[in-house]
């Protein structure tokens, strides 16, 4: 009965900094919240069809919910399943212009509840069979190769870096940012593509240059995870 007791106590003042911690949480634009593995359910209600995304409104059974997905058929009054949900609060969406305060990334729907991973999937953005392109960026002073970022990952980690390269692929407005890979003709082990966020919008083929910050095993949920990534990058556009 004592150890009963305790363990009551112990999970109550969990509960209680758990609690806490959230209410001294400042707000963030466009960042991620939280991320959970438990199958949720949703029964639509609105659905707003983007370029990129279909955006659902709905009910979980207590609450009116907002999520997104890659474009996939849905269907209005149907009730569908998901889990691995990441949370935004104050996302931001270009394409229709619309701040949602609270709303959820889905790997994809489902309508069967016992199925854990959803039969439609969002296109994840770790590391990809990219291409490789035929490209020789020859290397200047201050630039980094794409190789000796994957070599030397842990020795440039948080740090600001400037590289160089051809632009391989573009993804814009994904979770409030554009998605650049980059190839320079370097390779270490097979990595060879380098995956840049940034608010910058360039074109297939262009030779640009991205100065960010190096982060390393980063997980963003939902998916989307790297061994190596640059950060928030601007670029500087210029002739091949």
């Amino acid at each position: 009965m004592r150890s009963l007791f305790l363990n009551i106590i112990i999970v109550s003042s969990l509960i209680i900094m758990g609690c806490q911690s959230k209410s001294t949480q400042k707000k963030d634009t466009n960042k991620p919240v939280s991320e959970t593995n438990n199958i949720n359910q949703i029964t639509v209600v609105e659905l707003i069809e983007g370029s990129t995304y279909s955006y659902i409104n709905g009910t979980n059974g207590t609450e009116n919910i907002w999520v997104a997905i890659r474009k996939a058929p849905v269907e209005i009054g149907k009730t569908y399943y998901y889990s691995g949900e990441l949370a935004m609060k104050d996302f931001y969406s270009k394409e229709l212009d619309k701040t949602f305060p609270l709303i959820y990334f889905l790997n994809g729907l489902s309508d069967k509840a016992e199925i854990a991973k959803p039969s439609v999937h969002i296109g994840k953005m770790k590391k990809q069979a990219q291409k490789k392109l035929e490209v020789n960026i020859p290397l200047e002073d201050g630039i980094l190769s794409i190789a000796e970022l994957f070599e030397n990952k842990n020795k440039y980690a948080n740090t600001q870096v400037i590289v160089k390269g051809k632009v391989a692929k573009f993804n814009s407005n994904i979770m409030g940012k554009n998605w650049i890979h980059l190839q320079d003709g370097s390779e270490y082990e097979g990595y060879f593509d380098l995956v840049i966020t940034s608010q910058e919008t360039v074109s297939v083929g262009e030779v640009v240059t991205f100065e960010g910050k190096i982060a390393i095993n980063k997980d963003f949920g939902a998916g989307y995870t790297y061994e190596v990534i640059l950060e928030n990058a601007s670029s500087k556009k210029i002739r091949p």
